[in-house]
């Protein structure tokens, strides 16, 4: 009987955390030796999955991850498993915690490399890391300090308990411990960020008043489908996106490609991993990109759109008539001054940035009492007047290299003048530009392209009066500085100035039909999951109304001796792919807390 309680108890001993099913959670120390060995068998499969042979930095994954796995191997199964070793638990336990670390390391580099990977190897790495993570998360709770006594009670050699130290060495252990817990939580707030909540601070004016520069805003990932890094394996996205949603979204105006997207991951890990001290995240010159942004839905899936005089139209389908979106004028900012008077640093209306509000709806207004029919009369008696007033020398010199860029064209009218009076058939020159929209004058236009067409028509206007009129001065023997005084000249320099100023603003102000129409003439609507987007703040929100480069463009492409001005409209939809989050909480400053509207 004695003979038989002692090889009980000999057999007890081979079972380790037999006793330490209720307290440590593992019911056997069959379950807790399976997910230890599910564990190892992941990360060998993971490491084989990492081998790449391209010469590029994807080379040195499988490395990484082949030495981390072995250590991994020989600590944790050689020297304590199947020892049943308790003194090897810390160093398992610390090896297990740092794994999914590495290993996500180990997968941004495999796919750093030029030719990518492919999505079922993706699929099957994901799916390795996912195990691995909850494994790791498992064991470290059940091999701590707290619990591992208990799992360790039946073992060969049970678990060393805590010493206390003292002096230096207890200096150097919570110097170690503290650097242990600060390199985990780092990790661990890359991987909150990327998966369920990131917090963004505003980095410009953009959606004033909505965000002031500096606002510090939390931003929901989980439901908006996020991603593991350089791949398109990640959560579902939960969310519909509606009109006036605010989202964070990545640049397109930035070239979204692997050797980028390379760039910003290494980025976000030298960001954390330098405690916010050192940011990569810059462009060609240095500079640090703009991205992502913080805008609004201003366009859904199934629209055509339109801005005019700051009025957003859309229509669909189903309702093929241009109508006004009420709701984007309930957030659109024009008159920053009249919403937010002392909260933004700048008001690209207000002088001397502009000649303010209410000068503006009054061109508009102007414009849109314009009639072409009365333009067409004016022009043609300023042609007839011209035609009287030109010299007959025959000179060689012609205008043909003559550009009517906005700017140049009334910045010395004295001067331009001059050249056409001297020109060779500087009158025939004149007439044609005069009256180039003649031809087009009587079709068919929409909001968009009738506004600007007589935007182009009354800039002709304004400079052949100050054309004609300096020219009758010049014919008068009147000075240079006399005709800068003449009445006449004065009016037409004001309404100018005013006309030259807004049409630097036309591509902050106006929208053309986006998308546009086909070539023949059937509306193009927005796809699915895809959005157009715009900053509250339209003044001044370089967003998805705009390209990268102003490019000399005609005011109005239907006459073909336009009046020229540098443009970067163009309007492009957003995929629901390079929407990150939602900001949904403003946690700072404190006097303007809450959540977001």
């Amino acid at each position: 009987m004695a003979n038989n309680n002692k090889n009980i108890a000999k057999k007890s001993t081979n079972h380790p955390a037999r006793s330490a099913g209720s307290k440590s959670g593992v019911k056997s120390p069959k379950v807790f030796s399976i997910i230890v060995c599910v564990e190892l068998l992941c990360s060998i499969l993971f490491s084989l999955f990492s081998i790449h042979f391209a010469a590029d930095i994807s080379v040195v994954a499988f490395p990484l991850a082949a030495v981390y796995t072995a250590i991994l191997v020989f600590f944790v199964f050689f020297k304590m498993l199947k020892p049943l070793n308790g003194k090897m638990v810390p160093v398992a336990v610390k090896l297990i915690e740092y794994l999914p670390y590495v290993f996500l390391l180990s997968f941004i580099l495999r796919r750093a490399g030029k030719n990518g990977t492919p999505y079922w190897l993706d699929v099957v790495c994901v799916v390795l890391w996912c195990i691995i993570f909850v494994i790791s998360l498992i064991l470290s709770n059940r091999m701590n300090d707290k619990h591992s006594a208990a799992l360790t009670k039946d073992w060969k050699v049970a678990a060393p308990k805590r010493k206390k130290r003292r002096g230096i060495a207890l200096v150097l252990f919570e110097l170690v411990d503290w650097v242990n817990a600060i390199v985990q939580a780092v990790f661990m707030v890359l991987l909150i960020q990327i998966f369920i909540v990131q917090l963004y601070v505003i980095p410009s004016e953009s959606m004033v008043p909505t965000f002031l520069v500096k606002d510090r805003v939390a931003v929901t990932k989980f439901n908006c489908g996020p991603k593991f890094p350089l791949t398109d394996i990640g959560l579902p996205c939960f969310t519909k996106y509606k009109r006036g949603d605010i989202v964070v979204v990545r640049n397109p105006h930035y070239t979204i490609d692997r050797q980028s997207e390379v760039k910003t991951v290494t980025s976000q890990l030298v960001y954390m991993l330098t405690f916010m001290s050192v940011n990569l995240n810059r462009d060609e010159n240095g500079e640090l990109k703009a991205d992502p942004l913080v805008k609004r839905i201003a366009g859904v899936e199934g629209e055509q759109l339109v801005m005019q005089d700051g009025v957003l139209y859309s229509r669909t389908k189903d309702s093929p008539q241009f109508k006004a979106v009420e709701k984007d004028n309930t957030y659109a900012a024009w008159n920053l001054k009249a919403k937010i008077p002392n909260g933004a640093q700048m008001y690209p209306l207000e002088p001397p940035h502009g000649p303010g509000y209410a000068k503006m709806i009054e061109f508009e207004q102007s414009r849109r009492n314009f009639d072409l029919e009365t333009a067409k009369i004016q022009t043609q008696d300023l042609v007839k007047r011209f035609r009287k007033l030109v010299y007959k020398h025959n000179l060689v010199s012609n205008m043909n290299n003559f550009v009517p860029y906005v700017e140049t064209l009334f910045n010395d009218v004295y001067k331009s003048t001059s050249r056409i009076m001297n020109a060779n058939e500087g009158d025939e020159w004149f007439e044609r530009f005069m009256t180039s929209w003649f031809e087009t004058a009587d079709q068919k236009r929409d909001i968009y392209t009738e506004a600007n067409f007589k935007v182009n028509v009354m800039a002709k206007i304004y400079f052949g009066n100050l054309v004609v009129r300096t020219a009758e001065l010049i014919r008068g023997k009147v000075s240079e500085d006399a005709i800068a005084k003449d009445e006449t000249i004065m009016k037409y320099e004001n309404l100018s100035d005013l006309l030259r100023w807004y049409i630097t603003i036309l591509d902050q102000r106006n929208m053309p039909v986006f998308p546009p129409n086909d070539f023949n003439g059937n509306p193009q609507y927005i796809p699915e999951n895809c959005y157009f987007m715009m900053g509250d703040n339209r003044f001044n929100s370089y967003d998805m109304r705009h390209g990268d480069i102003a490019v000399l463009t005609s005011v109005s492409e239907e006459d073909y001796l336009s009046i020229l001005y540098y443009s970067i409209i163009e309007p492009q939809y957003v995929d629901q792919k390079l929407i990150l989050g939602k900001p949904v909480f403003r946690f700072w400053p404190r006097g303007r807390v809450g959540k977001i509207k």
